[in-house]
């Protein structure tokens, strides 16, 4: 029974593998054996999991390495050389911090290292008396019409703010951090122009839960971009419900404060008048020069070569354990990285280019927040509005085994051999049935149905958030991600050819459109 079926499989293969070569020969220029080669330098132990910092700079050989192959199959360059230049600043909390309270004769009442500094950066902060105001949860709900702000000024003050809003303090919640919330909310104050920003965790936390678990993620070293508007965000950082007691005088003052404004739904903001505040926000910082290697098969027609579609993975990961394992990455993202290469090589192949330019974009630092593909999207080769899609592969080079159930509560389980999960932004409808038509041909079994959160899961957000029509491939999470265990002995090639055929076929139907209608607007 087992022959039969894999017999079947094989029969299966080699017929969708006949009807798609006979659309394009160009197909054929997708070969196995160079998927497995190029993984196999990529993942290699040489290379210390392609991450910035290590011993070995495999970020940076790696880059050499697309490059040396973008120009060996053909490709135009996309940036000088191949590079486009990302520097990206790198910071880590320092011992240093600390957060003090002057009483009005300049007498030290209350010191603690205990902050966590949002944003990076160092700063040093001395603040007069009447120059700090207590918020409440600085929320605002439109439903209700509830809001901690009227017309008091806070511009260039100390902005002291609450965790959570009015309904989940009286509800006990005493430990759950919603960061869509807390971000939310900084956003709303920065735009008043603070001098700074301290968050301070729920006094009902007696255990300080919410800020030990803040501070597991967030003092560990944190990326930007150089020159991000992120680092012009005013000083943010978090605090304990001890620093707000002394601050109103009492210990457990803050907690009757906040409960007050809970169970009156009303709210009270308060200028602190008999005390002065002394911060330092001291991180230690690095530079890094990354790069986004850009190779380009430039198009036919005279008008929509001035188009593009861009073919997107990011050939970063995560480094060095700290036992001294190496995460090789071989499905994140090598997998997605040589998909690229390949489908390239098919397109350089053809005698007739297709009419709009084709942009093969390998991205750096996605695992450190996109900043790679963030980067791009703020220096586009090609104007964003010229660019009909963005086709992002992450992890396409793994089949579901049992072990994988271990990923059974999440949405994005891996796949069998004919299952892709294919998400989309609706921007341009016609890509949806683009993708199912070419998945027919193949065989895949395309899945729709991720949740919207996650186009912000991948290096297609950017592009997405700039309106760009996005299509994300993967195979799935499997029980080797973000693990030393992501090695090439567990990758399918069979699977990795699939997807790229279907790059492939994908990008080159719509680099043929003669017209394509977005949502908004006719391209």
């Amino acid at each position: 029974m087992l022959f039969r079926k894999i017999a079947y499989s094989l029969i299966t293969l080699i017929t969708i593998n006949v009807v798609a070569f006979s659309q394009n020969p160009a197909l054929s220029k997708i070969d196995k054996e160079d998927l497995k080669r190029h993984l196999t330098f990529i993942s290699s132990d040489s290379l210390q999991g392609r991450r910035f910092g290590t011993e070995v700079d495999g970020l940076g050989i790696t880059a050499e390495y697309l490059k040396t192959n973008a120009e060996k199959i053909g490709l135009k360059q996309g940036a000088e050389n191949y590079f486009q230049n990302v520097d990206i600043i790198s910071s880590q909390a320092n011992e240093n911090s600390f957060i003090e309270i002057e009483d009005k004769r300049g007498k030290s009442i209350f010191k603690s290292a205990s902050i966590i500094n949002l944003n990076g950066g160092s700063s040093n902060i001395l603040m007069e008396k009447e120059d700090v105001i207590l918020t409440g949860f600085a929320y605002q709900n439109k439903k209700t019409a509830y809001t901690d702000f009227n017309e008091m000024e806070i511009a260039g003050k100390v902005v002291i703010v609450a965790q959570g809003n009015p309904e989940t303090f009286k509800a006990g919640d005493n430990f759950n951090w919603n960061n869509r919330l807390e971000r939310e909310k900084f956003k709303l104050i920065s735009e008043k122009n603070p001098r700074a920003i301290i968050l301070v965790t729920n006094p009902q936390d007696k255990e300080n839960k919410t800020f030990s678990q803040i501070a597991r993620w967030l003092n560990r070293e944190r990326y930007v971009l150089k020159n991000t508007t992120e680092n012009k965000e005013p000083p943010t950082i978090i605090c304990t419900s001890e620093f707000a007691d002394e601050l109103l005088g009492k210990k457990g003052k803050y907690k009757k404060y906040l409960a007050a404004i809970s169970k009156k739904r009303k709210s009270n903001l308060l200028v602190i008048d008999n005390k002065k505040l002394n911060i330092k926000i001291a991180s230690k910082t690095k530079t890094f020069e990354a790069k986004n290697v850009i190779g380009i098969v430039e198009g036919s027609d005279p008008e929509l070569k001035n188009e593009c579609v861009i073919f997107l993975a990011h050939y970063d990961h995560l480094g060095i354990s700290e036992n001294g394992d190496v995460y090789n990455g071989a499905d994140d993202n090598g997998s997605g990285t040589v998909t690229l290469m390949e489908v390239a090589e098919a397109f350089i192949s053809l005698e007739e280019k297709p009419k709009r330019s084709i942009v093969f974009l390998w991205v750096t630092a996605e695992e450190i927040g996109l900043l790679g593909s963030k980067f791009y999207t703020e220096n586009p080769l090609f104007p964003l509005n010229k660019t009909v899609a963005c086709i992002n592969i992450d992890m396409d080079g793994r089949v579901y085994e049992p072990r994988d159930s271990v990923w059974k509560k999440s949405p994005k389980m891996v796949k069998d051999f004919d299952g892709l999960f294919t998400l989309t932004n609706e921007v341009w409808p016609e890509l949806k049935d683009i993708n199912s038509s070419a998945c027919k041909t193949l065989g895949l079994i395309p899945d729709y149905s991720l949740p919207s959160n996650f186009l912000r899961s991948s290096d297609h957000y950017y592009f997405h958030e700039k309106g760009v029509p996005v299509l994300n491939y993967a195979t799935g999470y499997h029980a080797d991600y973000h693990k030393v265990g992501d090695e090439i002995s567990k990758i399918n090639f069979d699977k990795i050819k699939r997807v790229a055929d279907l790059c492939f076929l994908v990008g080159l139907e719509i680099a043929n459109k003669n017209k394509i209608q977005f949502e908004s607007d006719d391209k």
